[in-house]
């Protein structure tokens, strides 16, 4: 009896123990003297850690004197192992430590925004290099929070996706779902093109270097391409958009190259043309196909067929139904990319997006995805006597994947089960041609060169050719 008694004590006391637990959370303090180093704080509260890593790998070089400070402010130095430092056990799901991380040699090393790039006077990187991180990163509802203070030297500014606190310093609150997604976070010289107003999303739009465009031009081009996604994502788009310009010197072409991290706050670096005088969507697909990321279904691991593919396809889809693109001109781009990378032997291209970080065939990828997805699209619209298309299915796996990230199968069974049982599994597992050009023909579209086509109304499904766009 006796000991029933005292294992129910026990039990009792252990329930009222981890009911009074402190939830995790943890807390950065990032000191930023200059553009070449960061001095950083990190102070872990109810976490069960026995390590901090480096997200980002081989970011881990530029991690530097890494310290705990234990009690007695005594401060003891952290062996490290494959980019992680191991915590001394002190009994308690709290710890501090700092370390240095040398931005300036992972911008030489780097010069990527998914690590650490310089911007003119400028540097943007990306919280996973940078912030140390308990491992295994915390998966519990709800997210454990995070707060981040930026201490800046006199003269320089920061921007970040996430959410600034209120009061003089200049603080932050994400949660490590969001730090699971990413941001990009920019430090130095630049300056605010202020905020736009969409009908389900607000997007902050800042600028690095100088530009010929006037701001309102630059304004005027990413508003018009954040609307197509805002339009066609609805109540799904995320609210919060973080988007920073950079003027690259000696371009004219208004879109040159974008990067994206698209958690619920999503970030994104765009680099453009200084020369341009003019920013138009009909001459610019990069922004469209940017800012379309961030409604893409949120997935487990990365598809790229599907990510890609379906951006693709949908930046030049979406400037279509715009009318920045005619609609000639719409189909002729689409069967511009399709005859190039679509019409072409070799691997699957299941096989082409699972190597794709090894052969670096983006095009085939991007362009092939691009394809397949159009054909799915038109197989749905006829089979449902065009009352559902690729569209609807999207929007459908966006808001599943709200609930619960998506896999490559819950993908391929929502895509099924718009279409004929089996035809894409058949698609992405044919090596070499697609039947492109029947299908297109089907709806009449007639390519007459590698990148013109013609239309016509005597088609069989033509009719489902004009209501695409």
């Amino acid at each position: 009896m006796r000991l029933i008694v005292a294992t129910l004590l026990l039990c009792v006391l252990l329930s009222v123990r981890l009911a009074s637990a402190e939830p995790a959370s943890w807390r950065y303090v990032v000191k930023l003297d200059s553009l070449a180093r960061a001095s950083i704080q990190l102070s872990l509260r109810g976490v069960r850690s026995q390590r901090v890593c480096v997200d980002m790998s081989g970011a881990g070089r530029f991690v530097h004197r890494v310290e705990q400070l234990l009690a007695g402010g005594k401060a003891v130095a952290l062996p490290v192992h494959d980019e992680c430092w191991t915590l001394k056990d002190t009994g308690s799901l709290s710890a501090t430590l700092r370390y240095e991380y040398d931005l300036a040699s992972a911008a030489d090393a780097f010069g990527n925004a998914d690590y650490v790039q310089r911007l003119g006077s400028a540097v943007t990187f990306s919280d996973e290099a940078v912030l140390l991180r308990p491992d295994p990163l915390p998966k519990e509802t709800p997210s454990p929070t995070i707060e981040v203070e930026f201490a800046l030297a006199s003269g320089l500014h920061l921007t970040a996706p996430w959410l600034r606190l209120p009061g003089p310093a200049l603080r932050f609150r994400l949660d490590a779902a969001q730090y699971d997604g990413g941001s990009y976070i920019t430090v130095g010289n630049f300056r605010s093109l202020g905020s736009i107003a969409l009908p389900h999303a607000s997007v902050e739009l800042f600028l690095i270097g100088q530009a010929k465009a006037s701001d309102q031009a630059l304004r005027t081009w990413i508003e018009q391409a954040a609307r197509l996604s805002d339009d066609f994502y609805g109540e799904l788009m995320p609210a919060s958009v973080h988007i920073v310009l950079f003027a690259m010197s000696g371009h004219s072409r208004p879109g040159v190259f974008g990067t994206v991290m698209r958690p619920m706050r999503p970030s994104l670096v765009i680099f453009f043309g200084a020369d341009a005088a003019q920013l138009s969507l009909h001459d610019d697909w990069l922004a469209p196909h940017e800012i379309f990321h961030i409604g893409n279904p949120l997935l487990k691991y990365k598809i790229p067929w599907l990510a890609e593919g379906a951006t693709t396809y949908y930046q030049d889809v979406l400037r279509g139904r715009s009318r920045a693109l005619s609609v000639e001109e719409t189909w002729s781009d689409l069967w511009d990319g399709f005859y190039r990378h679509c019409q072409t032997d070799g691997p699957s291209l299941r096989t082409e997006s699972e190597q794709l970080r090894r052969t670096h065939r983006y095009s085939r990828v991007y362009w092939g995805g691009a394809c397949m997805l159009a054909l799915v699209d038109i197989e749905i619209r006829i089979r449902s006597k065009g009352k559902r298309s690729l569209d609807d299915v999207l929007r459908e796996l966006r808001k599943k994947s709200l609930v619960q990230p998506l896999d490559e199968d819950d993908v391929i069974s929502a895509l099924e089960h718009a279409t004929t049982k089996g035809l894409l599994t058949r698609y992405l597992d044919m090596p070499g041609k697609l039947p492109v050009r029947e299908v297109l023909r089907s709806i009449g579209v007639e390519p007459i060169s590698p990148d013109r086509v013609q239309l016509r109304d005597d088609a069989p499904f033509a009719s489902i050719r004009r209501a695409m766009f």
